[in-house]
């Protein structure tokens, strides 16, 4: 019997490879760890200090999943079909091969080859081979990007045009407590940092030694990831590009900064999402603090590896089963929702569905959801996005020191990065998911959440001084306002206090709407009628004896 049931387990792994019958590269999972080298009583072996730490903080335990692949294993799969290794994932305890030097006839014994092998029990093929991949593919589908404008006035701040897409996150309040994100630790993993190293936006990114690693895990022998496009560089460049005089400032422009590149922007293959969990596994092994990926994965150029909505759950996609599982380590994950909004398939794509980690949609400047932001919920009901940012006409820099601007999830969500990593430096040792939990709680749509917006847009100055020892919120404060987004009336709860004067300012500071109190008036309740503001976003400051306090709303019509 238990040779019938070995020869029926090979025929059926043999039947599932070779019905993608095609020279590329094939995912090999194997059955165990025996005889790994490595131990789970020296995990410095595989993990930094920084990694420990972040599992010490967690109270989470090093497990065999932890330990990397049995070493042999790989060399008898590359031995017996005379392949090359791309990847090996220790999370998956299995290897991606390259196969496509062979032909049709030497691939259909190669691949008995390894599924013969005892300790083999999975065999697909996850890409195509590379010359059979298309010259070009145009990221529109993920980045709806627009032509860059020349802009070089100088402004009044160091953001110049990036101030509003800051401002609507509350970070420059978080840069003017001193946090930039100083030694917080920021991945990326994106495509193509064309012009990073000559454009004067990254000269301290550079100069400062800020830039840690680089690292091309979809050509493993490549020599740097300064080609293959400009999205990263765009990315890259919201959360750390610093131009002088007013020109631009970036949300976390003081932390350092690891580019993987995981994406091909020549195909859409499943070898992908290989390529994002080689570069998952490595962020956890450095211990980095936050991941940035504005990638998305649904649809494959082999239709066959194609997902459905029901597939985005979070446990079907590699890729959203190592983000969560990166999570579980001690990295805050923050993903992409999409841009699938107005399409047929207008769901959030994988990574994104994972548990644990931060979906980010989309909002124009004025905090109105965007058309094209991808929507939730998960596939199984769990609340995505999480938060949104601005990701329509977003400002970047672009060559000749010019600001571009274009629309996507990729640009919302590395403002969310990039203000994460510095509240990060203001309040440290926070573990990944209390941070994902308090930028929720401060979202505008935070006691109301949809699955458009998410909890809405967060306040991250609010977040820190609610949670920080040394940022104490004032004795007075606004704790609650409703309806928020509103028609034009707002119920207004405060902590009790005697009010002296409030006011309504717009995102550029000016003031719209003030009312001054001719002698103190002790109230705990207000009720405002807001009706005749134009729709967008607005701060409600209300100043009294005992300090001020201020909240955002959101105006809207019906």
């Amino acid at each position: 019997m238990r040779v019938s049931f070995t020869l029926l387990m090979i025929c059926c792994l043999l039947q599932q490879a070779f019905s993608q019958n095609a020279p590329g590269f094939y995912w090999v999972g194997f059955s165990d760890k025996l005889g790994t080298p490595y131990s789970l009583v020296y995990p410095q072996a595989f993990l930094s200090e920084r990694a420990l730490a972040k599992r010490s903080l967690l109270q989470k335990e090093i497990t065999t999943q932890d330990l990397p692949v049995n070493p042999t294993y790989v060399q008898a799969v590359l031995d017996s079909s005379g392949g090359s290794l791309h990847h090996v994932s220790k999370w998956f305890n299995s290897m991606t091969v390259n196969l496509s030097g062979l032909d049709s006839a030497s691939l259909v014994t190669a691949l008995e080859k390894i599924t013969n092998l005892p300790f083999v029990v999975e065999v697909k093929n996850t890409a195509a081979r590379p010359h059979e991949w298309a010259a070009e593919r145009s990221l529109k589908t993920r980045t709806e990007t627009e032509i860059a404008v020349a802009w070089n006035e100088p402004s009044s701040t160091p953001y110049g045009k990036a101030f509003n897409q800051l401002d609507l996150l509350a970070i420059p309040r978080l840069h003017e407590a001193g946090f930039y994100g100083k030694d917080i630790h920021v991945g990326v993993f994106d495509v193509g940092w064309m012009y990073v190293p000559e454009m004067h936006a990254f000269d301290a990114l550079r100069e400062e030694g800020r830039l840690m690693m680089t690292r091309d895990f979809v050509n493993p022998l490549a020599p740097n990831v300064f080609d293959g496009g400009d999205h990263g560089t765009t990315v890259l460049a919201l959360m750390t590009a610093e131009l002088d005089s007013g020109k631009y400032l970036g949300a976390a422009p003081e932390a350092n900064y690891y580019l993987f590149q995981t994406e091909n922007s020549a195909s859409e293959y499943r070898i992908e999402e290989d390529n994002w969990v080689a570069a998952a596994e490595l962020a956890d092994s450095l211990g980095l603090d936050i991941i940035n990926s504005s990638l998305g994965y649904s649809t494959f150029d082999d239709t066959t590896m194609n997902y459905t909505y029901s597939d985005m759950n979070g446990h079907v996609s590699r890729a959203s089963q190592a983000a969560q599982w990166l999570s579980e380590r001690g990295v805050l994950v923050v993903c992409s929702a999409g841009n699938s909004g107005n399409y047929p398939w207008y769901y959030l794509h994988a990574p994104s569905d994972a548990e644990k980690i931060l979906c980010i949609g989309a909002t124009d400047s004025l905090g109105i959801d965007a058309i094209f932001s991808s929507h939730g919920p998960s596939s199984d009901g769990r609340m995505k996005p999480n938060v949104t940012a601005q990701g329509r006409r977003t400002y970047y820099p672009v060559q000749q020191d010019a600001i571009g601007r274009g629309s996507g999830t990729s640009f919302s969500a590395p403002l969310i990065t990039g203000g994460m990593a510095c509240a990060m430096q203001a309040i440290p040792g926070i573990d990944n998911q209390s941070w994902m939990s308090w930028a929720e709680s401060s979202g505008t749509q935070a006691g109301n959440p949809d699955y458009h917006m998410g909890h809405g847009i967060p306040d991250l100055w609010w977040m820190v001084q609610k949670h920080a020892p040394v940022f104490q919120l004032p004795n007075f404060q606004i704790q609650s306002i409703y309806p928020n987004p509103t028609l034009g009336n707002l119920d207004v709860i405060t902590s009790g206090a005697d009010l002296y004067e409030w006011m309504i300012s717009d995102l550029a500071g000016r003031v719209v709407s003030k009312y001054n109190y001719t002698q103190p008036w002790e109230r705990n309740y207000l009720q405002l009628n807001v009706s005749n503001l134009t729709n967008g976003l607005y701060h409600l400051t209300i100043v009294t004896a005992e300090g001020k306090s201020t909240t955002m709303f959101q105006k809207i019509s019906e």
